[in-house]
């Protein structure tokens, strides 16, 4: 009997060219599909582009267009990369078709109306100059810890990550305002509730998840989870179904986890699939992979879970996660201000693409970081492909060749 199979690829972000970390953590991805296709199995195997958020607004307003027009530019720059890897997805997307706003929004109803939802007044940075509240990228400041330059998320000197709370000395990054605390409306995601069926899946994937995943994920279970808020300040997103929230976005940490659901929904209401059996946790016939890098574990492994658990529909949760270590270059980690980065594009204007593909699944980043240089590379065309792969193929064509002359 054929086996159904679903595959999520990550979804990469839009705001720059997809590097060959990004191609090391989804490649695991294309084949598993091409193995499980060759083996005449019905499968799914979809992603799409992270195409919401602050960084991506950010970006339009200094290149004076707009959101819509950056995500778009790298959606499709994401496209002809993946063509040009031979990536064979069932249905690449991104998060602003309105066939994933309109499945996304009625998520989020159905977790509504679960009571895994709920509305809480927070205190919030705001500007009076820019009339606005400010997400976490909006905030720039001094780090409490070294006292360089910072932002609400993150120190740009120490890298160390922060909270909009700890930043000190506040100012708006737009106009330059000091910022004052008012309190500001939003909803929570109650993921404290399943704290207890999330402890009891990881327990249960112990030889079907990557070791770095199942450790990654017991740490946010150690600490104890906690309510996340649901919706942001943003005006690019997926809008909020909920009457008093028209100037705010569902957060895109949901819309976009959310993107394995309604993309295999349109691929299976393509081929006339019942996707509520096909996905049901009932089905013995179902295998699930998830394939991402290491800094989307969490949102692999304990949130996409919940938010499966509190929709309520008896989906099969995460079977397989697949998940790949950083790919540093040259010793240092990849940056595109240091002109440490090289993206896909670029490697596959160098070198031929069945090599690219051979490096990366023979030297991904499983159990650890893997450091790419162009040296290694050569060395291991050379030496497996050319070398060994190579030598094996012309010793059979000359035997072959040798034993037709004899018959002759």
């Amino acid at each position: 009997m054929n086996k159904d199979i679903l595959i999520g690829g990550a979804w990469p972000y839009a705001n720059y060219y997809m590097h060959i970390g990004h191609l090391a953590a989804l490649l695991p991805g294309d084949i598993l599909a091409k193995y499980f296709r060759g083996n005449g199995d019905n499968v799914m195997y979809v992603s799409g582009t992270d195409s919401h958020g602050t960084p991506i607004t950010q970006r339009a307003n200094k290149e004076k267009v707009s959101a819509e027009e950056i995500a778009m530019r790298y959606h499709e720059a994401f496209i002809n990369s993946f063509n040009l890897m031979n990536f064979e997805y069932d249905l690449y997307a991104a998060t602003y078709d309105e066939e994933h706003k309109k499945m996304v929004q009625e998520y989020f109803l159905k977790l509504i109306n679960n009571g895994y939802i709920y509305e809480k007044t927070v205190e919030q940075d705001y500007c009076d100059k820019c009339n606005k509240f400010l997400s976490d990228r909006e905030i720039v400041g001094k780090c409490p810890k070294c006292g360089g330059k910072a932002t609400g998320e993150q120190c740009d000197d120490c890298l160390t990550t922060l909270n909009a709370d700890e930043v000190v000395d506040k100012h708006c990054k737009e106009c330059g305002e000091k910022t004052v605390l008012k309190g500001n409306k939003h909803l929570y995601f109650k993921l404290s509730a399943f704290q207890k069926q999330i402890e009891d899946l990881i327990n249960s994937s112990e030889n079907t998840w990557r070791k770095q995943a199942i450790g990654e994920s017991r740490k946010f279970l150690h600490n104890g989870l906690i309510d996340r808020a649901a919706t942001r300040q943003l005006d690019w997103g997926v809008e909020v179904p909920v009457e008093g929230y028209e100037d705010k976005k569902i957060y895109v940490w949901i819309e976009a986890v959310l993107g394995y659901l309604t993309t295999a929904r349109r691929v299976a209401a393509k081929r006339n699939i019942n996707f509520e059996k096909f996905m049901s946790k009932d089905n013995p016939n179902l295998s699930t992979y998830y394939v991402h890098g290491k800094d989307n574990i969490p949102f692999h492994t304990i949130i996409f879970p919940a938010l499966m658990l509190g929709i309520e529909k008896g989906y099969q949760l995460p079977k397989y996660i697949v998940s790949s270590g950083y790919v540093n270059m040259n010793d240092s980690k990849m940056s595109k201000s240091k002109g440490n980065l090289i993206t896909v594009d670029e490697l596959v204007q160098k070198f031929d693409v069945d090599s690219i593909r051979y490096f990366m699944i023979s030297n991904g980043p499983e159990k650890k970081d893997l450091n790419f240089t162009e040296e290694l590379f050569i060395q291991t065309h050379n030496k497996f492909l050319v070398g060994m792969l190579g030598n094996f193929v012309n010793r059979n064509l000359s035997f072959i060749n040798t034993k037709n002359l004899m018959e002759l």
